[in-house]
């Protein structure tokens, strides 16, 4: 058994120019770099004790999410044995300029499947609504994900977000 809530009609669009964050610790010294246009959130801070500067400056991290389809489906977390209404193949742009190597500094996407739920049951009715759903997704992945991710790695090959600007 399943049932598949239609795509939104109108994908959001990614956010406008690029920007700047700041960390400014309490002693004033502030770093800076490169904000993607893409990015959902500021991770600007301020009054940042000095020793925890390094840590902050690794923890930066840009994202922006794409929806997933909705399904209803099975899954062992819910205890009642129904079925409940799932988002599945969401994804993300992601990048961490300054994670730890080997980890990757360039924007990459993140495709979260479902966790713990399976479809069970299918007809072939069901299944062809499954293909149908995962074509749905695969659509979004080619025609708005893959050139937002396109987009972002020549923007961050551009050499806009270099090394942090300041003084520690």
């Amino acid at each position: 058994m399943i049932s598949i809530s239609p795509a939104p009609a109108e994908f959001p669009e990614l956010p406008g120019p690029a920007r700047r964050w700041t960390l400014t610790s309490v002693d004033g010294h502030t770093l800076s770099g490169y904000l993607p246009p893409w990015a959902g959130d500021d991770p600007s801070e301020h009054h940042v004790p000095v020793d925890q500067l390094a840590h902050r400056l690794a923890d930066i991290h840009h994202s922006a999410r794409f929806p997933g389809q909705t399904a209803t489906v099975y899954t062992a977390a819910d205890r009642s044995g129904r079925p409940s209404e799932q988002e599945i193949f969401s994804c993300t742009l992601d990048c961490t300029p300054y994670a730890e190597l080997p980890d990757p500094r360039v924007p990459v996407a993140n495709v979260h499947l479902c966790e713990e739920s399976w479809f069970i049951d299918l007809d072939p009715e069901g299944l062809l609504q499954v293909a149908d759903l995962l074509r749905a997704q695969a659509d979004l992945l080619d025609r708005k994900v893959r050139p937002a991710l396109i987009a972002a790695r020549e923007d961050w090959a551009s050499g806009t977000h270099s090394e942090p600007q300041g003084s520690p």
